[in-house]
């Protein structure tokens, strides 16, 4: 019999510590600079860190992103399991009514059995007619 859960080290579960190679989404703040003029020497603009999800509509889109991410890798596992599962039990619903057809086969045959041996019991005792 199968353990009822699988085993930690499933290479199947995905890890929810993998990282997403997600699109940020841009923001109207966030857009790139107009190109600067050619007579004016372009100023050198600092590092700045990659913008994150801030504002509510990007958590959303990262939150949906996870989630698809997690549907798709899990859903075709599901499917197998629960393929597996069905084929289990359906096995088992087929074994049990060919073990209770049998069974009632069994008894039918028996009770003819015993109905055949009492009419020929009663038939061969009955005295013939007088000549």
């Amino acid at each position: 019999m199968q353990a009822p859960f699988p085993p930690r080290d499933d290479a199947g579960i995905p890890l929810l510590t993998e990282v997403l190679d997600l699109p940020q989404p841009v923001r109207k703040a966030e857009a790139a600079p107009p190109p600067p003029s050619p007579s004016w020497p372009a100023p050198a603009a600092p590092a700045a860190p990659a913008p994150g999800p801030t504002d509510e509509d990007g958590i959303e889109t990262l939150r949906a992103a996870i989630l698809q991410d997690l549907l798709d890798r899990v859903e075709p596992l599901l499917k197998t399991r629960m393929r597996a599962s069905l084929e289990v039990a359906a096995a088992r619903a087929l074994e049990d009514i060919a073990y209770n057809l049998r069974e009632e086969l069994g008894r039918l045959v028996d009770e003819a059995v015993q109905k055949e041996l009492i009419r020929r019991a009663a038939v061969e005792s009955k005295p013939l007619p007088p000549r």
